[in-house]
């Protein structure tokens, strides 16, 4: 159970395979590194397969700094540093985890080989927004078991996320609302695949956004699919993954 120190707290992550190229997934809200287990399987005869918990969530712990998108991805990149011995990585990433990815991917280009963003978005409107602070807010008030509850994330084989923690991440998505990254992705220059659920309940027009953004970005809607597509469909999504993975 590798960890990595960040300062008085630590990230704690798993590596799997033996791979040369490295492959590192990054989980949603109220997750872990555990939700990626079905990827972790078909991946690893080829790559080697890094999942890791965010800061606040499951295994990892959480300072008391203010947390923001560009935090979140210098932890990814300490990661990827860790792991990859400073080669640029595969980054992988839900949801959240997308916000996350897109963040390492502008802020650390060097590190990064390709992208994948799945379920995920570049900006948040006014609704969006309201929704990170009531998660937060839930989390201060109820504590997170109550959140888990409610986005439909429990795993008893992991802890619930840290409050206090966990509404510092949640607030940090809903930062896309005053600061979003849109304008931005016209920089990146790595290769990208962006997929969307066609029954995602954040819709695909954040994925369509994004893929009119990134030159040469590769968007696929799938149907009938909702936000966790990867483990709705795993052999599918899967399947997507690889072809991507092998053609870059």
């Amino acid at each position: 159970m590798p960890k990595l120190a960040r300062g008085g707290w630590d990230l704690h992550y798993d590596v799997a395979g033996t791979g040369e190229d490295v492959v590192v997934f990054t989980h949603g809200l109220a997750a872990s590194g555990a939700t990626w287990s079905a990827q972790v399987e078909a991946l690893a005869p080829y790559y080697r397969v890094v999942t890791w918990d965010l800061r606040a969530h499951a295994r990892s712990g959480s300072g008391d700094e203010p947390c923001t998108p560009a935090v979140l991805g210098a932890d990814l990149a300490a990661v990827a540093r860790e792991v990859g011995g400073g080669r640029p990585v595969h980054a992988v990433g839900h949801s959240a985890g997308g916000v996350v990815a897109m963040r390492f991917a502008l802020d650390h280009p060097a590190l990064v080989r390709s992208l994948v963003l799945v379920g995920t978005a570049s900006e948040a409107n006014a609704r969006a927004q309201a929704f990170y602070e009531s998660l937060a807010e839930t989390a201060e008030r109820d504590g997170t078991a109550a959140v888990v509850r409610r986005l439909g994330t429990r795993d008893e084989t992991i802890p619930d996320p840290e409050p206090r923690g966990f509404a510092r991440v949640a607030r940090a998505m809903g930062s896309l609302h005053a600061a979003p990254f849109t304008a931005e992705l016209a920089a990146l220059r790595c290769p990208t695949l962006i997929i969307v659920g066609g029954k995602d309940f954040l819709g695909v027009g954040g994925s369509v956004i994004m893929s009119r953004r990134i030159a040469g970005s590769r968007l696929e809607i799938v149907p009938e699919r909702g936000h966790p597509i990867f483990r709705e469909d795993p052999a599918g999504f899967n399947r997507l993954l690889l072809d991507f993975l092998q053609a870059h």
